[in-house]
Protein backbone atom coordinates (compact mmCIF):
# COMPACT_ATOMS: atom_id res chain seq x y z
CA UNK A 1 0.00 0.00 0.00
CA UNK A 2 1.42 3.18 -0.80
CA UNK A 3 0.71 6.50 1.60
CA UNK A 4 -2.38 7.53 -0.26
CA UNK A 5 -3.89 4.27 0.27
CA UNK A 6 -2.95 3.85 3.60
CA UNK A 7 -4.39 7.68 4.98
CA UNK A 8 -7.87 6.41 2.81
CA UNK A 9 -8.16 2.73 5.48
CA UNK A 10 -6.64 5.09 8.02
CA UNK A 11 -9.57 7.84 8.25
CA UNK A 12 -12.23 4.73 7.20
CA UNK A 13 -10.96 3.02 10.47
CA UNK A 14 -11.32 5.98 11.80
CA UNK A 15 -14.65 7.04 10.54
CA UNK A 16 -12.51 10.26 9.68
CA UNK A 17 -13.46 10.59 6.38
CA UNK A 18 -15.41 14.02 5.87
CA UNK A 19 -13.99 17.34 5.87
CA UNK A 20 -13.05 18.84 8.37
CA UNK A 21 -11.17 16.34 9.19
CA UNK A 22 -10.39 15.44 12.68
CA UNK A 23 -6.88 13.99 12.60
CA UNK A 24 -4.60 16.11 9.86
CA UNK A 25 -2.62 14.71 7.26
CA UNK A 26 0.27 15.36 8.41
CA UNK A 27 -0.89 13.96 12.47
CA UNK A 28 -1.59 10.61 10.51
CA UNK A 29 1.69 9.96 8.84
CA UNK A 30 3.16 10.39 11.58
CA UNK A 31 1.39 8.22 13.33
CA UNK A 32 2.01 5.52 10.39
CA UNK A 33 5.76 6.40 10.89
CA UNK A 34 5.79 5.65 14.29
CA UNK A 35 3.59 2.39 13.81
CA UNK A 36 6.63 1.24 10.93
CA UNK A 37 9.14 2.18 13.88
CA UNK A 38 7.09 -0.05 16.45
CA UNK A 39 6.67 -3.27 14.09
CA UNK A 40 10.06 -3.08 12.98
CA UNK A 41 11.09 -3.09 16.97
CA UNK A 42 8.48 -5.71 18.07
CA UNK A 43 8.99 -8.15 15.00
CA UNK A 44 12.61 -6.95 13.41
CA UNK A 45 11.08 -6.87 10.03
CA UNK A 46 13.97 -5.09 8.15
CA UNK A 47 17.33 -7.51 8.12
CA UNK A 48 19.68 -5.51 6.17
CA UNK A 49 23.27 -6.69 5.41
CA UNK A 50 23.65 -4.66 2.37
CA UNK A 51 23.24 -0.88 3.20
CA UNK A 52 27.03 0.47 3.85
CA UNK A 53 26.12 3.45 5.63
CA UNK A 54 24.56 0.91 7.78
CA UNK A 55 26.48 -2.32 7.42
CA UNK A 56 29.96 -1.61 6.81
CA UNK A 57 32.05 0.26 9.40
CA UNK A 58 36.20 0.95 9.29
CA UNK A 59 38.00 -0.13 11.87
CA UNK A 60 41.23 1.49 13.21
CA UNK A 61 43.52 -0.24 15.21
CA UNK A 62 43.85 0.60 18.76
CA UNK A 63 39.94 1.42 19.21
CA UNK A 64 37.65 -1.19 20.58
CA UNK A 65 34.28 0.74 20.65
CA UNK A 66 32.35 1.99 17.28
CA UNK A 67 28.95 3.99 17.06
CA UNK A 68 26.53 2.36 14.94
CA UNK A 69 23.35 3.57 12.74
CA UNK A 70 21.13 5.55 15.05
CA UNK A 71 18.08 2.69 13.41
CA UNK A 72 20.08 -0.17 13.88
CA UNK A 73 18.34 -2.08 16.61
CA UNK A 74 19.85 -5.57 16.77
CA UNK A 75 23.29 -7.16 15.45
CA UNK A 76 22.57 -10.14 14.50
CA UNK A 77 26.19 -11.23 12.67
CA UNK A 78 29.31 -9.28 12.56
CA UNK A 79 32.66 -10.39 10.80
CA UNK A 80 35.89 -8.53 11.56
CA UNK A 81 37.98 -8.75 7.78
CA UNK A 82 35.66 -11.74 7.32
CA UNK A 83 36.19 -13.60 10.25
CA UNK A 84 33.01 -13.62 11.99
CA UNK A 85 32.67 -12.59 15.92
CA UNK A 86 30.67 -14.35 18.88
CA UNK A 87 28.55 -12.21 20.81
CA UNK A 88 29.56 -11.88 24.35
CA UNK A 89 28.79 -9.32 27.38
CA UNK A 90 30.41 -7.46 30.00
CA UNK A 91 29.37 -9.72 32.43
CA UNK A 92 31.00 -12.87 30.88
CA UNK A 93 34.17 -11.84 29.97
CA UNK A 94 34.47 -10.09 33.59
CA UNK A 95 33.36 -13.60 34.74
CA UNK A 96 36.90 -15.26 32.55
CA UNK A 97 39.66 -12.10 32.23
CA UNK A 98 39.31 -9.15 34.65
CA UNK A 99 42.24 -7.76 32.22
CA UNK A 100 39.81 -7.58 29.00
CA UNK A 101 39.70 -4.48 28.85
CA UNK A 102 43.62 -4.15 28.48
CA UNK A 103 44.21 -6.37 25.42
CA UNK A 104 44.81 -5.83 21.65
CA UNK A 105 45.40 -8.21 19.11
CA UNK A 106 42.48 -10.28 16.44
CA UNK A 107 38.87 -9.57 17.70
CA UNK A 108 36.71 -12.58 17.99
CA UNK A 109 33.96 -11.33 20.26
CA UNK A 110 32.04 -8.60 20.20
CA UNK A 111 29.72 -6.37 22.94
CA UNK A 112 26.12 -5.15 21.55
CA UNK A 113 25.38 -1.84 23.65
CA UNK A 114 21.84 -0.75 22.89
CA UNK A 115 20.41 2.59 21.92
CA UNK A 116 19.43 4.88 24.67
CA UNK A 117 17.39 8.42 24.87
CA UNK A 118 21.06 9.76 24.31
CA UNK A 119 23.30 7.86 22.78
CA UNK A 120 23.23 5.79 19.26
CA UNK A 121 23.76 1.91 19.72
CA UNK A 122 27.43 0.71 20.24
CA UNK A 123 30.01 -1.94 19.01
CA UNK A 124 32.68 -2.90 21.45
CA UNK A 125 35.53 -5.35 19.68
CA UNK A 126 37.62 -7.98 22.21
CA UNK A 127 39.87 -7.78 22.17
CA UNK A 128 40.69 -4.55 20.87
CA UNK A 129 42.02 -4.46 17.21
CA UNK A 130 45.79 -4.56 16.56
CA UNK A 131 45.63 -3.95 12.89
CA UNK A 132 43.11 -1.82 10.94
CA UNK A 133 40.31 -2.80 9.11
CA UNK A 134 36.42 -2.65 8.82
CA UNK A 135 33.81 -4.17 9.97
CA UNK A 136 30.43 -5.65 7.90
CA UNK A 137 27.03 -6.34 9.59
CA UNK A 138 23.75 -7.49 9.41
CA UNK A 139 21.40 -5.82 11.29
CA UNK A 140 17.91 -5.55 12.06
CA UNK A 141 17.12 -2.13 11.91
CA UNK A 142 13.78 0.22 11.58
CA UNK A 143 12.65 2.28 8.56
CA UNK A 144 15.38 4.87 7.07
CA UNK A 145 13.00 6.71 4.84
CA UNK A 146 10.34 7.82 6.99
CA UNK A 147 6.93 9.02 4.58
CA UNK A 148 6.32 12.22 3.66
CA UNK A 149 3.39 13.94 3.79
CA UNK A 150 2.21 15.05 0.42
CA UNK A 151 4.16 12.18 -1.62
CA UNK A 152 1.42 9.76 -1.99
CA UNK A 153 3.04 7.17 -3.66
CA UNK A 154 5.71 6.27 -0.98
CA UNK A 155 5.33 2.99 0.76
CA UNK A 156 6.71 1.99 4.43
CA UNK A 157 10.01 -0.63 4.09
CA UNK A 158 8.42 -3.31 5.78
CA UNK A 159 6.61 -6.16 3.80
CA UNK A 160 3.60 -5.38 1.55
CA UNK A 161 1.56 -7.66 3.69
CA UNK A 162 1.90 -5.72 7.02
CA UNK A 163 1.03 -2.47 5.50
CA UNK A 164 -2.27 -2.95 6.30
CA UNK A 165 -2.07 -3.87 9.97
CA UNK A 166 -0.12 -0.76 10.65
CA UNK A 167 -3.23 1.11 10.52
CA UNK A 168 -4.42 -0.20 14.02
CA UNK A 169 -1.52 1.83 15.43
CA UNK A 170 -2.65 4.70 13.78
CA UNK A 171 -5.85 4.07 15.47
CA UNK A 172 -4.18 3.41 18.60
CA UNK A 173 -2.26 6.51 18.80
CA UNK A 174 -5.57 8.71 17.28
CA UNK A 175 -7.77 7.78 20.12
CA UNK A 176 -5.00 8.24 22.41
CA UNK A 177 -4.32 11.58 21.59
CA UNK A 178 -6.51 14.44 24.38
CA UNK A 179 -9.04 16.08 22.13
CA UNK A 180 -12.37 16.50 23.18
CA UNK A 181 -13.92 14.72 19.94
CA UNK A 182 -11.70 11.99 19.27
CA UNK A 183 -10.43 11.07 22.55
CA UNK A 184 -11.76 7.28 23.39
CA UNK A 185 -9.49 5.45 25.24
CA UNK A 186 -11.38 1.72 25.19
CA UNK A 187 -11.05 2.36 21.30
CA UNK A 188 -7.03 3.06 21.85
CA UNK A 189 -6.66 -0.10 23.93
CA UNK A 190 -8.60 -2.34 21.63
CA UNK A 191 -6.43 -0.97 18.49
CA UNK A 192 -3.18 -1.36 20.67
CA UNK A 193 -4.11 -5.38 21.37
CA UNK A 194 -4.47 -5.83 17.67
CA UNK A 195 -1.27 -4.20 16.81
CA UNK A 196 0.55 -5.95 19.32
CA UNK A 197 -1.55 -9.74 18.42
CA UNK A 198 0.17 -9.01 14.87
CA UNK A 199 3.92 -7.72 15.54
CA UNK A 200 4.04 -8.96 19.37
CA UNK A 201 4.84 -6.93 22.95
CA UNK A 202 7.32 -4.59 22.77
CA UNK A 203 10.34 -5.78 23.30
CA UNK A 204 12.07 -4.93 27.06
CA UNK A 205 15.61 -3.77 27.43
CA UNK A 206 16.41 -5.18 30.75
CA UNK A 207 14.92 -8.68 29.77
CA UNK A 208 16.98 -8.51 26.10
CA UNK A 209 20.37 -7.56 28.27
CA UNK A 210 19.61 -10.41 30.55
CA UNK A 211 19.09 -12.79 27.82
CA UNK A 212 22.46 -12.09 26.08
CA UNK A 213 24.66 -11.87 29.66
CA UNK A 214 22.70 -16.07 29.45
CA UNK A 215 25.08 -16.96 27.26
CA UNK A 216 26.79 -20.28 27.33
CA UNK A 217 29.93 -19.83 29.56
CA UNK A 218 32.71 -19.39 27.05
CA UNK A 219 35.79 -22.27 28.21
CA UNK A 220 39.13 -20.10 28.53
CA UNK A 221 41.79 -21.71 26.29
CA UNK A 222 45.39 -21.16 27.00
CA UNK A 223 45.71 -18.15 23.90
CA UNK A 224 42.24 -17.88 23.04
CA UNK A 225 42.14 -14.33 24.78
Amino acid sequence: MNLEQLLEASRVALQDQHEPYLWADEVLVGYLNEAVQEACERAKLIEDATTDAVCRIPVIAGRASYALHSSVLEARRIAFNGRVLTETSFQDLDAHDHAWETRQGTPNRFIFEQATSAAVPVIRLVPAPAIDGFLRLTVYRGALKPLIVGVETDTPEIADRFHVKLIDWVCRCAYLRPDPDGYDPNKGQTHEALFERNFGARPDANVQRKRRDKHPRIVKMKGSW
